[in-house]
């Protein structure tokens, strides 16, 4: 760890008072917390609780209406996250800052002086940083590849190996093993444990039993205000779950008999380019029926974003065919697909499941908005429009002020619901769900899976494509897993257990 020796020491980082508003919420209310050296902390609570208002206070992008930040008993003030970083704080975000059209190392070298000389690049400098980051911490990456080109779990390797080269010696993580296998994530925790003995860390993760396995100390958030704050060894995950939504949560399990429906959706023989040229789905065949769930495990990269393009006719494939209730959809339009029936939870809920800038209730219209229903001649009937997001916003517990803001101010968790009431509220014939309930919280995600087994119940099937293997297991019929774009095994639910999907997911058969 000697990249940390130079570093600035933060021996406590203090937050006092802090209030911040938002036009019709109050995200942040006189919120008090404190990180002693070497210690972690975690901070927990249900979407739209205020942990990322309160982090991005603490890196500058937000100014606090009210309160102050203080390192080893000095009040700071930081005006930009470069304030923030000269301190010696970095934050690994749930939302990525990273530039699409640029490539890792040029996205790296935006925020590193020491690669910048007289207004000249010097490449070698960042990539040298990069390969000497990835060395210490085993964050592998490809420092010429386009950020557009990676997936949700490469862009975030990315965002961690980036805070690292800037020099962060107090870290912020937002949900960092949102993307990661069960054998990753121990790994992760692993290596966070080991650099807390050179710096402090804030953590914040839905998953408790992470919580309970790295931090010291924990504080809880329910509706802007700290509600309980304790050393997080004398509380079980069930105790956390509790003081976070205020009741026990049980999230939902599969225990229906096994689904005896017609085939919905046929993939025969799939190969499909990634974004860089190779074969990201390599003659990848799977059959899915009605009224069941079949879930599709894989470590992030492995063909599944491309898997669920080719399916909603984001992407085209080379050659195969795609079956859709017995009729080919292989490159029909995104339109005609879902005119059929399909419905799509999107794997980046902010820039492919919304339109931020949108309503709610526009987002909730955006496949029908010339649908008899919404629509007459060419006009919006606003009215029901309207009407139908309230009562959207009602049955599936969509926290907002009303219907009126932009999509893109709510918190994932919510966005979450948005998308989810809209895809519902079609009734699909088959749902693609995609990471459906990545960065949520726990109540959140037994609100999402009770939907996901309802949707089962009527007879809709479902692809659930997921990292999380509890998920998986709890609500799959079937398990597919995928490696390298090729299916290694599918397994009956019932035989799906952890340790054996991790190692397939791996590229191990077990048997």
């Amino acid at each position: 760890m000697e990249l940390l020796t130079n570093m600035k020491k933060i021996r406590s980082l203090r937050i006092e008072g802090i209030t911040k508003r938002f036009p019709g919420v109050l995200a942040c209310d006189n919120i008090c917390m404190s990180v002693g050296e070497n210690e972690v902390l975690a901070v927990v609570g249900e979407n739209g609780a205020g942990k990322t208002t309160l982090m991005n206070i603490l890196m500058g992008l937000y100014q606090a209406d009210e309160g102050q930040i203080l390192i080893n008993d000095e009040p700071v003030h930081f005006k930009s996250p470069r304030d923030a970083y000269d301190a010696g704080i970095g934050m690994v975000h749930q939302r990525y800052m990273l530039v699409p059209n640029l490539t890792v190392l040029e996205n790296i070298a935006l925020g590193l002086e020491a690669a910048h000389h007289r207004g000249i690049l010097k490449p070698e400098v960042v990539r040298n940083k990069i390969n000497e980051i990835s060395n210490l911490y085993g964050l592998s990456c490809d420092p010429d590849a386009y950020v557009w080109q990676l997936s949700v779990g490469e862009q975030q390797r990315v965002e961690l190996i980036k805070t690292l080269c800037y020099g962060a010696r107090f870290l912020i993580l937002d949900e960092p093993s949102s993307a990661l296998t069960p054998q990753e994530t121990e790994e992760l925790l692993a290596l966070l444990a080991e650099m807390a003995k050179n710096l402090s860390i804030i953590f914040i993760s839905h998953k408790l039993h992470e919580v309970k396995k790295l931090s010291h100390k924990v504080s809880i958030l329910r509706h802007g205000r700290v509600s309980f704050s304790g050393d997080t060894d004398q509380y079980s995950p069930a105790d956390l779950a509790s003081f976070m939504t205020g009741s026990a949560v049980e999230l939902p399990v599969n225990s229906c008999s096994d689904s005896n429906g017609d085939v919905v959706l046929d993939l025969q023989n799939l190969t499909v380019s990634s974004d860089r040229g190779f074969n990201a789905l390599d003659d990848f065949s799977l059959c899915l029926s009605a009224g069941e769930i079949v879930g599709l495990a894989g470590v992030s990269g492995n063909g599944q974003k491309e898997l669920a393009e080719v399916i909603n006719g984001l992407r085209k494939i080379k050659s195969g065919e795609i079956l859709f209730l017995g009729e080919s959809i292989a490159n029909l339009s995104p339109g005609e697909i879902i005119n059929r029936g399909m419905g799509y939870i999107p794997e980046d809920r902010n820039t492919e499941g919304i339109v931020p800038s949108f309503s709610i209730k526009e987002n909730l219209i955006l496949k029908d908005n010339s649908s008899p229903k919404f629509n007459r001649y060419s006009f919006l009937n606003q009215n029901a429009i309207t009407s139908s997001a309230i009562q959207l916003k009602e049955q599936f517990d969509i926290r907002c002020p009303n219907v009126e803001i932009a999509a893109g101010s709510l918190s994932g968790g919510n966005i979450q619901k948005v998308i989810l009431a809209r895809e519902i509220n079609r009734k699909p014939r088959f749902l693609v769900a995609v990471y459906p309930t990545r960065g949520l919280d726990m109540g959140a995600a037994e609100f999402i899976h009770q939907q996901l087994l309802d949707l089962r119940e009527q007879g809709v099937g479902i692809l659930l494509i997921s990292e999380e293997l509890e998920e998986i297991i709890n609500l799959s019929d079937r398990v597919a897993v995928i490696h390298k774009g090729k299916i290694m095994k599918v397994l009956k639910g019932s035989e799906a257990e952890q340790k054996k999907l991790g190692l397939l997911m791996a590229g191990v058969d077990c048997d």
